[in-house]
């Protein structure tokens, strides 16, 4: 299974345009290399830059040390590129017209050193630690995801998403839970995209002030003829749920955060990579079903 994950991904890895920084030795490709056989195999990076822990199939230059990758690693490119590995990989999926938005915490001990770590709300009690944000097409298709400190609400980090999402060419529906019922969230929808998400408390009154168009439009379709249309919607929302479950999976491993994985910069880093070989867990799978 990491064998065939691991052609997948070098295959996207090869399609990158080549990067390096000024006077440096190695470019973004053999950087994001170590990074993904440090995430393929839940290790450090330590462990990844280092020769004796490499089948000679598997990558046949030679690695960068542990010090070169501490300093590549601060490269902000770095995402963008994880970005365009995952839209490789994902080429075969074929595209959705139903979107879904939701979160995932990855919590950290009490005790941690990490200054980035904040407390915020997580699975029904409060922790320290980061929180995954995803949207993503029923499918499984990966558009966008980010990663911010636990304390930020959905409303917050969707809208910082919704502004990066291409307009769309065709007519899609985001569906969220009630944490995504907000004024400013469903202005943040893009052309083409409207968002549905039910209130917290369903049937109670509006209030005085003034209530964008589209969020008047969600509680009609939510609430409206007894809510027929979000009992229907709700079944289908259950995919952004088993996409977390896929997460966890051995293969992927992006349950927890390791130890050596702190601060808002490699946790992003970590999670994109495990994101990109669960979308590579996905096609594959995809491909044997057909």
């Amino acid at each position: 299974m990491e064998r065939d994950l691991w052609k997948v991904i070098m295959a996207a890895i090869k399609a990158l345009p080549p990067r390096s920084l000024r006077n440096s030795v190695y470019t973004n490709k053999q950087i994001l290399a170590v990074i993904f056989w440090a995430a393929l195999h839940d290790r450090p990076i330590s462990w990844a830059s280092k020769r004796i822990n490499w089948p000679v199939q598997a990558w046949r230059r030679r690695l960068p040390d542990q010090s070169t990758m501490s300093r590549r690693m601060r490269d902000p490119d770095l995402i963008e590129d994880i970005n365009r590995i995952i839209e490789h990989i994902q080429i075969p999926l074929p595209e959705r017209r139903l979107l879904l938005t939701d979160g995932k915490a990855y919590a950290v001990t009490d005790r941690t050193n990490d200054p980035e770590a904040i407390n915020g709300w997580a699975s029904g009690c409060f922790a320290k630690g980061y929180k995954l944000h995803v949207i993503i097409d029923e499918g499984h298709r990966l558009l966008r995801w980010r990663i911010e400190s636990i304390n930020h609400g959905e409303t917050t980090a969707s809208s910082a998403i919704l502004s990066d999402l291409k307009p769309f060419d065709r007519k899609r529906i985001l569906v969220g839970d009630a944490g995504y019922d907000s004024n400013p969230l469903h202005a943040a929808a893009r052309s083409g995209l409207r968002l549905i998400a039910p209130r917290h408390k369903p049937g109670t009154g509006l209030g005085n002030r003034r209530h964008h168009p589209n969020r008047l439009s969600s509680i009609g379709l939510t609430e409206g003829r007894g809510g027929w249309m979000w009992e229907m919607l709700r079944s289908r929302r259950n995919g952004v749920d088993r996409y977390f479950s896929g997460l966890v999976t051995s293969c992927v491993g992006a349950g927890h955060l390791p130890s050596w994985v702190r601060s808002v910069r490699r946790t992003r880093l970590w999670i994109g990579a495990k994101l990109a070989i669960n979308a590579a867990r996905i096609v594959r799978n995809q491909q044997l079903h057909a």
